[in-house]
């Protein structure tokens, strides 16, 4: 157990960021919805944050976290699919902000996190998984994923009960439940909007 003296800033920050992500990114999501008004763009970006959404639903539906390395579904073709659906899932509600400056500061913002996220990921999951994960990255890119899969992928089918598992049932209902009441909103009170 490390002492709080030996813990440094970023971890500190860090681990008050992950304890409170879902109240952060309740009020982020309610502040990013007072910049939509037009059903135009909201048709724009719904279309993005669903699909970013089924990719994320597609990963966990492989995800085993720490029990076994992930080498099937989206992960045969690119090591990082929750992320890649996770950005596509943000970019579609601030397409619908129809912002430019709005969709350039997710985009830099959403790079910046996702790196650092994933290279301490991966110095984990080499101390979990050693040599397999290893190859597993000489293959696999980071962010591009490859037609190609990799040579020794699993061919294990999607699994709900592991969607269930990795808790993203709520995300995809959630993320349901926000797209009806952004349209909802836009659709009764037309082009009014309580940012302008």
């Amino acid at each position: 157990m490390e002492s709080s003296a030996t813990v440094s800033f970023e971890e500190k920050l860090r681990r008050t960021i992950t304890w409170y992500r879902v109240p952060l990114m309740a009020l982020a999501t309610i502040g990013v919805v007072g910049f939509i008004h037009e059903k135009i763009w909201f048709w724009y970006g719904a279309p993005v944050a669903l699909f970013g959404e089924l990719i994320q639903v597609w990963a966990t539906s492989h995800l085993v976290k720490d029990e076994r390395l992930t080498i099937s579904g989206p992960y045969s073709h690119v090591r990082n699919p929750m992320y890649i659906g996770r950005f596509f899932l943000g970019l579609g509600f601030f397409i619908m902000t129809s912002n430019p400056y709005l969709i350039a500061c997710y985009v830099i913002l959403f790079a910046a996190y996702a790196h650092m996220r994933v290279l301490r990921e991966e110095k984990r999951l080499i101390e979990i998984f050693g040599s397999a994960y290893q190859h597993y990255c000489t293959e696999t890119r980071r962010w591009l994923p490859r037609i190609k899969p990799y040579s020794r992928s699993e061919s294990r089918r999607a699994s709900w009960s592991q969607v269930c598992a990795n808790h993203e049932q709520i995300v995809l209902i959630g993320v349901i439940v926000v797209l009806v009441a952004v349209y909802l909103r836009i659709d009764r009170f037309g082009d009014w909007y309580w940012l302008r």
